[in-house]
């Protein structure tokens, strides 16, 4: 069938169908991201780790109230929807299950076999890998989504491949966070939708709100998600010639799954109302206001942000990369568009609201923007498909191979960037990294801080002649420790600078210049004279003793 002729509604031909054989491209995409994953998943530290789930289940053991409740940062225990209070619960099912055979059944007895262990390492990489393999899903679920929209195994796999590609994308599934278990939600979601058009059968939109459902008890803006699962289920409705009052009755049914589903994994909300209300309300007012270096302007100033981000962070760490591929994806959803067929436009619609609802806040962090980066690789793969359409079949199979080479690089770099956590202990690695960086360049004079000069020394690496500790010496470049800089002056320190630092030096657990706060790892940081004069960090700041 020509382009041109399909259908105006999502089919699934017999070559896209779910066999065991059909999922076989997806298998090599799947074990290099979870390998990738779990290899740099001891990354050290996430500030966002305790609050509403380690901070909240040290609640419940001091208590004995399963509630989402209890201590946190800024009182953050609502911050976050139930789902994951319960992964966390998830990751300490032994301990649970220990005590119910083995324990006395009483509240005492319970914190002491929990206790103990809730904030060791043991426990976090327990929690970190349901994080990672819930997020995993995502690939999976985006594999069979592009063959539900009729696509074929090369286009899904790309989509797949594209999106285990990004950078972005693989770290923020490492944490204990909610974005990308809900981004995975989502779009179990939006694919439950789909194949409910497709099979035109109601129990897909009732799994559809159901997983809705969860992706709100997981973060609360997945709420954007359900209009479109209405919507989509309004026009299947309509196809099969539905009343309107059907049509609503139908659509109350559906809020009203989703809605017992997110008050079963977030019952905060009715047994806690006041504080659960206050805590949106705090969480509303940071987004409003500005979150320190966080802070930008809503409206068309963040909008060129987030589309900044997309163009040169969101596919690749390479930038000449990651802009081809959001060009692509630019070629691919308006590609989606001309098709018109009603869940392409439900698609872009969806991607469209996410970015006009961040662009109005005041604050932002780019996990917040971690839900369209599935639907962008899908875009991307529809684009590089339809280049390829351009040229003749053996042709475009070559067309195809050398549009998507570029992500050999991307993966290549992943596996470095996770060879780089696992090093993160060994200091004297990125000492000398730093020190060879430098003097491969010896026309550039770097002023280095008195701290970072007994950096070098302490584990034994020697400055190169380019080097100087003398701020009154002409000089080109400025290096310091992250210890000295943004971990101290964190509440002026700017974010979503990508090019801030020429390079960074130490694990590679975290994009520095999306988080520049983060916490953790030591890292020896170089930038221009240029760039540094911008950061709250001072020259007379680099020579405090």
């Amino acid at each position: 069938m020509r382009r041109e002729e399909r259908p105006n509604h999502i089919t699934i031909s017999a070559s896209t169908g779910y066999t065991r054989r059909s999922m076989l491209p997806l298998l090599p995409v799947l074990i290099v991201f979870l390998w990738i994953g779990f290899y740099g998943l001891d990354f050290g530290t996430h500030w966002d780790e305790p609050s509403a789930k380690f901070a909240s289940i040290k609640h419940t053991l001091q208590t004995g109230v399963f509630l989402q409740g209890g201590e946190g940062t800024h009182g953050a225990t609502y911050n976050y929807g139930g789902v994951n209070y319960l992964l966390t619960w998830a990751g300490l099912i032994p301990e649970v299950s220990h005590f119910l055979f083995h324990d006395p059944f009483t509240r005492e007895a319970f914190s002491a076999a929990i206790s103990p262990d809730l904030y060791s390492d043991r426990v976090r990489m327990k929690v970190r890998r349901i994080y990672l393999v819930l997020s995993a899903l995502s690939v999976v679920l985006l594999y069979c989504l592009a063959l539900v929209m009729g696509r074929s195994r090369l286009e899904a796999f790309l989509a797949a491949a594209v999106l285990g590609a990004s950078w972005e994308f693989a770290y923020h599934s490492r944490w204990i966070a909610p974005d990308v278990v809900m981004t995975q939600f989502s779009l179990l979601s939006l694919l439950c939708a789909a194949m409910g058009l497709s099979r035109k059968s109601n129990v897909w939109f009732t799994l559809a709100a159901a997983a809705a459902g969860l992706a709100i008890g997981t973060k609360y803006t997945a709420a954007l998600v359900v209009p479109f699962v209405l919507a989509a289920a309004t026009i299947a409705g309509r196809r099969e010639g539905q009343t309107i009052k059907s049509i609503l009755r139908s659509s109350g049914r559906l809020l009203g799954i989703t809605a017992v589903v997110f008050l079963v994994t977030s019952p905060g909300i009715l047994l806690d109302p006041f504080r659960f209300i206050a805590e949106l309300k705090f969480q509303q007012e940071v987004y409003a206001t500005g979150w320190f270096g966080y802070t930008v302007e809503p409206g068309l100033t963040h909008l060129s942000a987030i589309l900044k981000y997309f163009a040169l962070q969101v596919f690749s760490p390479y930038w000449p990369i990651s802009i081809f591929f959001a060009g692509l994806s630019v070629v691919g959803l308006l590609a989606l568009l001309k098709e018109f067929r009603a869940f392409n436009v439900l698609i872009v619609g969806f991607v469209t609201m996410w970015v006009i609802y961040f662009s109005g806040q005041a604050a932002m962090l780019v996990r917040n923007l971690m839900v369209m980066v599935p639907l962008l690789c899908l875009a991307a793969a529809r684009g590089i498909v339809l280049l390829s359409e351009c040229f003749e079949q053996r042709t475009g199979h070559a067309v195809v191979a050398i549009l998507a080479l570029p992500l050999a690089f991307s993966y290549v770099w992943q596996i470095d960037a996770a060879v780089q956590v696992k090093l993160r202990r060994h200091e004297e690695k990125f000492v000398q990294q730093f020190t060879d960086y430098v003097a491969k360049s010896p026309s550039n004079t770097v002023l280095i801080s008195k701290k970072l000069a007994n950096y070098i020394q302490m584990y034994g690496g020697q400055s190169p002649e380019n080097v100087t500790t003398n701020p009154d010496v002409p000089y080109t470049k400025v290096a310091f420790l992250q210890s000295e800089g943004a971990d101290i002056y964190w509440e002026k320190w700017p974010a979503n600078w990508w090019d801030m630092y020429e390079r960074d030096f130490g694990a590679k657990e975290v994009n520095l210049e999306a988080y520049p706060t983060f916490v953790g790892n030591e890292r020896i940081l170089l930038t221009s004279t240029a760039h540094f004069d911008r950061l709250p960090l001072k020259t007379a700041d680099l020579f405090k003793p």
